[in-house]
């Protein structure tokens, strides 16, 4: 497994990490039982994974989590969890809904303290807002040990060029310790602004979902070709998947490890087969070739999905 360092925190993250939110929602949609998950965790340590992402908003995954990494000691692993500032009517601006969510947090994972607590879902209209009231209160936590770094994450369906943590880079960028978007083969967006900025800062960027859904959809993905003017015929990217699905997931992480700003990739599956393979893919690069022709070819991509 390869590691790089969050900005210059001296924290160490593996370049593949676990995610416990997606469609599988860390097999809560699958029908895995802790006994599962466990293995499923293990596994991933055993493989070099140390960062585990969750959240509040991912139904009892915190809890999930906690029990799977339970005989594993806490150095050994690193735990990132968000807080929503979003509700069913608006939005929130009481501070103390950060401070009772991380408290909940601990209490659910049951650790002193997360290492990387992030706000969830970040829209660039609401930044301004939300810096103002809840930065204070993000670092007293900070201060307290609650939390050895912050971050944002962004709302992709409805952000998908990142100006939100664009923006979080621009104004913050001594407060964020790291950002979460999507950069990958179907939205190579974040390459034009969030990357460079990213790179001109000690932020670091946690990239989440960057096969799903398309890459692993083949109807999905020739539809999505379509609507960008791809001609008819032929597989969508069979050039590059040669004809095997699985061969387009692997270099779907490989192009999404690819750049230096990139921290760690995120991946949520609850199968420990698709786990292997995708920890294998990270372990080896994108010739370079397939790598010149995706930026030539989709370099303006900004999928959502």
């Amino acid at each position: 497994m390869h590691y790089r360092e969050i900005g210059e925190t001296g924290v160490k993250v593996s370049l593949l990490s676990y995610g416990t939110g997606g469609p599988s929602q860390f097999g809560q949609k699958t029908g895995l039982d802790d006994t599962g998950r466990a293995a499923l965790v293990s596994r991933a340590i055993d493989l070099g994974v140390n960062l585990f992402d969750t959240a509040e908003d991912y139904g009892e995954s915190e809890g999930m989590l906690s029990r799977a990494l339970k005989g594993h000691t806490r150095d050994s692993y690193l735990i990132a969890t968000k807080w929503s500032y979003r509700r069913p009517d608006g939005i929130t601006t009481d501070p103390k809904t950060a401070i009772r969510s991380i408290e909940q947090s601990l209490r659910l994972l049951q650790t002193d303290y997360v290492d990387i607590f992030q706000i969830h879902g970040v829209r660039p209209e609401h930044y301004d807002l939300l810096s103002e009231i809840f930065i204070p209160v993000l670092q007293k936590l900070q201060q307290q040990g609650k939390t050895r770094l912050l971050g944002v994450t962004e709302m992709l369906s409805t952000d998908p060029k990142h100006y939100g943590m664009s923006l979080c880079m621009e104004r913050h960028p001594d407060v964020w310790d790291s950002v979460m978007l999507k950069y990958g083969i179907m939205n190579q967006w974040a390459a034009k602004r969030a990357l460079p900025l990213a790179g001109s800062t000690t932020t670091s960027v946690l990239n989440m979902a960057p096969v799903r859904l398309t890459l692993t959809r083949p109807e999905k993905l020739s539809e999505r070709m379509n609507e960008w003017g791809e001609k008819p015929g032929g597989k969508a990217l069979d050039w590059l998947s040669r004809g095997d699905s699985s061969k387009l997931i692997c270099k779907g992480y490989q192009f999404a490890a690819e750049p230096k700003e990139i921290t760690t990739v995120i991946s949520g599956t609850s199968n420990i087969k698709h786990l292997e393979a995708n920890i294998d893919a990270v372990n080896n690069t994108l010739p370079a070739n397939d790598l010149l022709r995706l930026k030539s070819e989709y370099a303006n991509s900004a999928s959502y999905d």
